[in-house]
This record gives structure tokens, sequence and C-alpha cells, in this order.
């Protein structure tokens, strides 16, 4: 099981161990952890940054490199969840979250093979293409981009494998997350921050604001870090160092494959079946698929990180509904974890019943379409005291 975007990847930093002591600490190393360092760091703060594994070895690294617009909701569906303004505002923090990605590739000139070639939404069945249209009018209606494709406008690679009707959302983007993720992390490292890679959280000890202990355990041996603010960015992972996420964030697993490299096939990103297919071509020409999971979700759930073979075997015969992909070699297949919020969005800022530690979780499948933004909103709750986008999302939802 290895991770295509992770090949030849590993711990750049040393581990923590000994007494330390820091005014904010960052736990997570995945891209909204990364965004987070880099921005205190930015700010002058030179954050101490806690990685278990190594930069990007999460659900960071073992997604299908989509950088989407919206929730894992289609738009119809987010408006009859969260209503009109609402799902248009969330909808708009997502595209805020792409051009600031967009703006970090260039600035950090980070090699991602980023493009901006629009994704494709298609459509399984009659009543999906309804409500693939429904959302088309709708996100038109709200001032985003949304082309309807069929007929001859859709292409024939997906006409010829079973597929009529098509939204294509010109402004979508793709890239290498893992590559992305560790441009990010060598500009934060830059910047100021101080990242230990290999070192595991096991204890985390609130007492209050500037009164917070964490414990931690690597190959070095113990470590002690006593700091003012903590902000944790482990997504899946919450539950395990902060209770109050073990109800409210679910560890959910997702399968990848990828092919060896073909000859140009698909022009974008893509997504079927409500999402839960999905696939493009990478600028190695090859093949990264994922998805599946409704097939069996009850054992796709949990954080490890294992192969299901009926899904994987399912995923290959996806594959072989396209001609050119039927001699196709599967090089890589591996799985990752996501953490799945109870109300499909993410979850923001301080953590009730944990004073001095805030948090950014629960990005539900759509990580690379907030999590970005999420770290610069918790750098700027940190800096500032407050933060528009945390507002929008805040963990005080649940504190009922």
């Amino acid at each position: 099981m290895n991770p295509y975007w992770l090949e030849g990847l590993a711990a750049q930093t040393p581990a923590l161990s000994g007494e330390h002591g820091a005014d904010v600490v960052v736990i997570g190393a995945g891209l909204c952890g990364a965004s987070a360092a880099l921005a205190l760091a930015e700010a002058g703060l030179n954050p101490l940054w806690l990685e278990r594994g190594f930069v990007s070895v999460g659900a960071s690294g073992r997604n299908a490199g989509f950088v989407l617009q919206g929730t894992a909701e289609r738009y119809s569906r987010a408006i009859g969840v969260m209503g009109r303004e609402r799902a248009r505002r969330v909808h708009g923090w997502s595209r805020e979250n792409h051009l600031a990605m967009a703006d970090a590739v260039q600035r950090f000139g980070i090699d991602c093979g980023y493009q901006r070639r629009g994704s494709l939404q298609l459509a399984c069945a009659p009543e999906e293409e309804a409500e693939l249209l429904e959302s088309a009018a709708r996100l038109a209606e709200d001032g985003f981009a949304a082309d309807v494709w069929s007929g001859a406008d859709l292409p024939a690679c997906y006409r010829d494998a079973g597929f009529h009707v098509g939204v294509h959302l010109p402004d979508d983007g793709e890239l290498h997350p893992a590559r992305f993720v560790r441009g990010l992390a060598k500009a934060a490292v830059a910047a100021g921050a101080v990242l230990h890679e290999g070192t595991a959280i096991t204890a985390l000890d609130a007492q209050g604001a500037g009164d917070v202990t964490i414990r931690t355990s690597s190959a070095a041996g113990t470590g002690t870090v006593r700091a003012s603010l903590v902000v944790v960015c482990t997504n899946a992972y919450a539950g395990e160092i902060l209770p109050f996420f073990a109800d409210k964030v679910d560890p959910v697993r997702g399968q990848m494959l990828a092919t060896a490299p073909v000859a140009p096939l698909f022009g974008c990103p893509v997504y079927a079946d409500h999402g839960y297919d999905y696939w493009r071509q990478d600028e190695a020409g090859r093949i990264v698929l994922g998805g599946w999971r409704n097939l069996d979700p009850a054992s796709e759930v949990g954080t490890a990180e294992v192969l299901h073979d009926g899904i994987q075997a399912r995923m290959v015969e996806f594959l072989h509904r396209f001609p050119a992909l039927r001699e196709a070699p599967i090089t890589h297949r591996w799985s990752g974890t996501m953490g799945f919020s109870r109300d499909g969005l993410p979850i923001c800022g301080a953590v009730p019943g944990a004073p001095g530690v805030m948090a950014a979780v629960g990005f539900t499948g759509h990580g690379f379409g907030f999590a970005y933004l999420a770290g610069q909103a918790m750098a700027q709750l940190v800096v500032e005291g407050r933060s528009d986008f945390v507002d929008a999302f805040s963990a005080r939802r649940f504190a009922v």
C-alpha cells in the first residue's frame, strides 16, 4: 500500500524530546497545519510545530489533488440544508480558499503541477441529472460559473462510458497535494516556524489560557511543551487529542489507486455519483481514482489506513468502462483517513472546555476546498483575536 503522492518522502526535521516552552504550538502538518504555521511565522510568532509522522503524510498527501469549490453536497442540496444566503457564503469561502492557494503557489514558487482546468460533475442516473441541472442554475444565479455539458458538448470519452449530462465548473483546479503542502512547510520553516516531525501527542492538558501542557513521545524520547496557546489541525484525529471532538468529527476512510502513465484522456478532475466516485489525469499522465465508499460505508470508518479489496476491485471495473484504460497497469493502491464533521462543515476556533486551545478540523472530504483558508484564519484569530471565517464555522455551534 504505497501512496503515489508520498513515494520517497520521509521526515526531514528532528523529533522533539525534553522540556520546551512556546507562545504558540501548532499540532498537525497537513494542509491546515502548514497554512497556520506559515501565517503565524510570517506574523513573527515563531510557532513550535509538531507532527507525529511527516509533513503531508495524512489525508493531505493521500487525496486526489482536487481544489474544488463548495462542500461535499451539491449546491442545490447545500441550499436546502443551510439556506440560500449561508450556502452562498460557504461556497464563496471555498472560492477564496482556492485563490489563496494559487497565490501561495506563485508567491513561494511551489512546484506542484498546479492547473486550473475546471472540474466536471457527471450524473449517473436521471435523478442525478436533474439535481445537477438544478445546482448549475442555482450556482449561476448566485454568481458562480457553471456550464452544462450534454450531447456533443460532453467529450466522447464520457459518452462512451455511459454518461449523458455533466456540469463543468471552470474555476476549479488541481495539483500534487503532497508537494504543495511540503512547499508551504518549507516556507513556514524559512519564516521561523520550528518543526518537529515524528513526534506524537500523548496528552494535552489545558488548565487555562497561557497554561497549556503538551506531552509527547518520539524515537528521541518523551517531551513536555508548555504553551500559551495551542492550535490543533489534525482533522480526523482531533478526537484522540481533544475529547470535545470525539462525537463531532468521524474518521472516514477513502480508497485510492493510480495507473501507469497513459495517453491524454481526461481534461479536468471529475466527480460522479454524487461525489462518491472521482478521478483525474495528473501531469505525468497517470489516472488517479478514488471513492466508492458508499459500497460499504459501515466498514470504511476508523483511522486504520487499510485497503478494501472489494472496493478496489470495483474501482478497477470502473476504469475498464473506458476502452483506453482496459490495459492500464495499476501501480499504486492506498487509503487515507478523512475527518467528517457531523454537519458537513469545517469546525474552527476556540475549543469549548479547553481554554487556550483552538482547532480547525472536520473538513468532510473537502480539505483542499477549505483547509488553507482555515489555517490562515486560525493565525488571524491568534494575532488579532477574531476572524470572519472562524465566526462562520465556529465550534461553538456544537456547544449546546
